[in-house]
């Protein structure tokens, strides 16, 4: 447990994350060609009870598909309505790339040096309560093109690149 109210203060300025919560935005970049409900999406935990690999859940994520994938933090404390979104991605399915492998680079890669600070952030400070949950999608050009609109609609937090020039210069303004 932490010393003192500045232990605990420290602790939690560098778990400090923002949201940009913009109805405007959802209807902006609606999407309604797919049902995107949660319950349509797999999850599983993404790393074992050590935090040194994978939860073996891993190989229940495809090899032979694309798709899209959300990291999440998941709190206990009321189940079920604290899932946080934290980073949108793709993975498109081709000779070198599908689902399951694209998601595997994130432990292999990016936890372990800082080549992309904000994933790196995300693994060091919520790794025990991190999970993964995927969308399986077959046509690589609706995978990009849905992977766009959730950035620009959801603007998660460790997500860097906002793909739309209006919105990504609003958000540098303020």
């Amino acid at each position: 447990m932490l010393q003192s109210a500045f232990d605990l203060g420290e602790h939690l300025k560098l778990r400090e994350v923002t949201f940009k919560v913009s109805p405007l935005l959802w209807q902006k970049w609606d999407i309604t060609e797919l049902d995107l409900n949660f319950s349509n999406w797999n999850k599983i935990k993404f790393l074992n009870d050590t935090l040194d690999g994978f939860h073996p859940d891993i190989d229940s994520v495809p090899n032979d598909k694309g798709g899209l994938y959300l990291f999440y933090v998941s709190c206990q404390t009321i189940s079920g309505i604290t899932e946080i979104p934290f980073y949108i991605g793709r993975a498109q399915i081709t000779e070198g790339q599908n689902l399951r492998k694209r998601v595997r680079e994130y432990f292999n890669k990016f936890c372990r040096n800082n080549e992309r600070p904000k994933i790196t952030r995300m693994f060091n400070y919520w790794k025990q309560d991190l999970y993964l949950a995927y969308y399986e999608l077959d046509d690589n050009l609706a995978i990009v093109d849905l992977e766009k609109k959730l950035i620009n609609s959801l603007l998660l937090p460790m997500n860097d690149e906002i793909p739309d020039l209006e919105t990504r210069q609003a958000v540098k303004a303020f």
